[in-house]
Formats: C-alpha cells, structure tokens, sequence
C-alpha cells in the first residue's frame, strides 16, 4: 500500500535521484528510516509524518542541520529547509544486490570520501551569503570562506555555476546552499534573504555585496538601459542587499556587510559612466550607513577598495566601443582579494585597500585634480591601438555564455608591469607635488 502522503510503499527502498546534492544524501529511504548502508543498522533519519528529520553529523561531530529537521516528503519529492526540491526514485530490488553491498557489508562504516579536516576559527559555522558568487572575485570569496568554515548561501544569475561552485564549496566539508538571484529584482533579493535565514536559523551573520556588471562606451552611444542596469546592478543592488541584511543585523545586535567597491571610487573612469557613477555613489551609501548604525557597536560596515582584478568582468561585461577590451596593468590576483574579505569579516575594518595600485590612486585622486582628463586621454589612445570588436551587451541582461571562473586569464607570469607603473604614478605624484611648492607665494 503506498503511503498517499509520501508517496513511498512498504519495504521499498528509494534515493535521491538528484545529482547536484546526491553527495549530503547518499544513502535511502525504507519503511519510514533514512539509511546509510544496506544492512539497516546505520538509520540517521526518519520521517514523523512527512517531516524528514536527519540526525548525520559533520566532520566535527555538529548536525548536519542544527534542530534535525531537514525538509519534508510529499509525493516522492523531498523539500529541503532551504527551499531545494529533490526527487526521489524507488531502487529496484536487483540494484541493492550490486557487488558493492558486499564490501558494505564487510565495514559497518558508511563508505563514502575521505572527511576533510575539522576548521576551527572565528568564521566557523557562520552564515555568509555572497552575491555575483559564480565566478570572479565572487567565486574567490565562496572559495575563501569556505575554507574557513563558514556555512555559505551562495547567490548568482547563473545557476549551472552556481552548483559548480556549490561543489567546490562543499568539497572543503562547509555546508552551502546556492540559490539564483537576480540583484536587479526587490523580490529575488527579498526572497534571498528569507532563504538565508531559514538556512541559517534565523540568523545571517555576513552580507557579502559583491555582484556587478560594467558597460564600456562612449556616454552617449552606449544604449540607455545599459547604462540603467549598470546601476541597478552595482548601486541600488548593493542598497538591496543591505535593505535587507540591516534589519536581520538589528535583530540579532551584530553582523558585518561587505561591499566590493574599486579603485574606480576615487577615480572616474572615462567611457564607463555608468560604472563611475555607482561605484562613487557607493562610498556615499556605505558612509551614510555608518552613521546610521553609530547605535549598534557590534554591525559593521566595510568597504574593499581592489584594484584591477584578473576576473572575467572585461571578457564577460557590455562593449560599445567598437575595440576589443582589455584591462589595463597591473592586473592582480582575485584571491587577495577574497583573502582581504575574510580578513575583514574577523577583524572588521571600515576601508580596505588590495593591491598597491588602489592605493597609489587613492592618493593620486587628492593630489592631482585632473586626474580623470589624464585617465580620459589614455584610454582612447588605447581603444584607438585596440583590435576592431562587434558590439555587444555581454553579461549585462543576462549570464554570459561558457565556462565559468575566478580568473579571467589576464596575467602574464612574472610580469614586470606592476613595478614599472606604480614607479610612474610615483613620479607623476612626485612631480606633480614638487611643482605645487615650487608655485606657492614666497
């Protein structure tokens, strides 16, 4: 007789048939229990109605989900507390009789890989939600925490990705959950949110605002709703995120929110107004914030200002110029810049700086007022030495075809550049400093 709840009959067995989380449920179901191995002595589950309890614990002897409860059965589907629908299959009486059962049988111990090593530390089991996390500096990040610990809602456009970096994650043996979401939209970031919390038992404890897009163009040949996403994207999606982290934060008395800004905050970058204009409008945001939250000692608000990034934001994003993009030197790595995230997330910083280039041109946006006509001159001598390109909205409405990855494949090894340009803004200071004394009434 099928139970007409669960949809499951007696003595039949049945397994997760979806790959993407096969590896958290590798066992079956039977008669009401979840089992790890066939000889039905490891029982980790069981269901009180349609409510599937799961009692496994982790590497570091924690449940798997903290108050047991992992989602519900209801017609051979299993619903996960994070909202993760899952079906099941019943496993045919020939297939638990597979040569593999007799090695099972052999070690009582469920089989299964190897356990990683238990993290311990400040992040562990913390609950780290990160937008734009399948690919670039967002990748790094989930990478980041991951190893650290922290259990990980990861948030991106791109689903196939985000189950790609899902994997990884877990591989580290965190915990994580990915969940598609367009930055652009009130009710997905709403929804990530409340997903987040569920995942985290009402908590959140590090909003990571991190998901962009860019469109290079003359201001006024690039198309008006380019420009528009680029805001909705880089400015009013980062006011999203923290619209709705600030009031689990309140809640709670403490948490951090972590915004990706750039060195592009200081400086304006000719032919990417739209980028300028958020990525200046989010110092604005972030510094009203702080004085907002003067109250609450332990809600943090920190900035990472990173230079230019080998990610694949100038292959993936908007091209309107007619020329084949390329970033200009020195490119660094996106791990420092993960690395400077989970600095900041243990010990909290207002402003962060990553690479010396960000900081030279911090500097140099005080210094040198012209700055922006110098930076406008460059960049259309190198757009008129570029390649010819066809024009295109790249990632800005919608995921960007092929593989998916922190790096863009940008950097030369041991390339010198880095030097050789921080040695030239260094003199352009210099001089610049030099030539102001030497005009100043005696």
């Amino acid at each position: 007789m099928i139970d007409h709840a669960t949809g499951m009959k007696p003595s039949e067995r049945y397994r997760v048939e979806n790959l993407e989380r096969a590896h958290q449920f590798p066992g079956f179901f039977q008669d009401g229990k979840y089992y790890l191995g066939p000889e039905l002595l490891t029982a980790v589950g069981w269901l009180e109605g349609t409510k599937f309890i799961y009692d496994s614990l982790d590497a570091e002897g924690e449940p798997v989900f903290p108050d047991r409860v992992a989602g519900s059965i209801e017609g051979l589907k299993l619903v996960l507390i994070d909202g993760t629908s899952l079906a099941l299959s019943r496993i045919e009486a020939s297939a638990t009789l597979s040569p593999a059962t007799d090695d099972i049988e052999q070690h009582p111990q469920p089989a299964g890989p190897a356990r990683p090593v238990p993290i311990t530390g400040p992040l562990r089991g913390k609950v780290v939600v990160i937008t734009g996390a399948s690919s670039g500096i967002g990748r790094a990040a989930a990478h980041a925490f991951a190893c650290k610990g922290a259990r990980l809602v990861l948030a991106a456009r791109d689903e196939q990705a985000l189950f790609d970096v899902l994997d990884e994650c877990t591989d580290c043996g965190t915990d994580a959950v990915a969940i598609t979401t367009d930055v652009t939209s009130n009710e997905q970031v709403q929804a990530l949110a409340a997903q987040a919390a569920e995942f985290g038992q009402g908590r959140i404890d590090i909003w990571v605002n991190n998901a962009g897009v860019g469109a290079v163009g003359n201001f006024e040949e690039t198309p008006l709703d380019a420009h528009e996403q680029v805001i909705q994207t880089d400015l009013i999606g980062y006011l999203r995120g923290a619209y709705v982290a600030l009031p689990y934060f309140k809640a709670q008395r403490s948490g951090m929110l972590i915004n990706t800004l750039s060195l592009g905050s200081w400086v304006a970058q000719p032919y990417a107004a739209a980028y300028s204009a958020s990525k200046f409008g989010l110092r604005g945001l972030t510094e009203a914030l702080r004085g907002e939250l003067t109250e609450f000692p332990d809600i943090h608000v920190c900035d990472i200002y990173p230079a230019v990034m080998d990610t694949p934001g100038f292959r993936d994003g908007g091209n309107y110029t007619g020329h084949a993009l390329t970033p200009p030197g020195p490119i660094y790595d996106p791990e420092l810049v993960a690395k400077a995230m989970v600095a900041c997330a243990i010990s909290p910083r207002a402003r962060t700086t990553v690479g010396a280039t960000a900081r030279l041109a911090h500097l140099a946006s005080f210094l040198i007022p012209g700055l922006p006509l110098v930076s406008g001159w460059l960049t259309r001598w190198g757009l008129n030495r570029s390649a010819s390109a066809e024009i295109s909205s790249g990632n800005l409405f919608e995921p960007p075809s092929g593989r998916r990855s922190v790096d863009g494949g940008w950097r030369t090894p041991k390339s010198k550049t880095p030097l050789l340009v921080s040695a030239a803004v260094l003199g352009i200071i210099a001089g610049f400093v030099i030539t102001r004394s030497q005009r100043r009434p005696r």
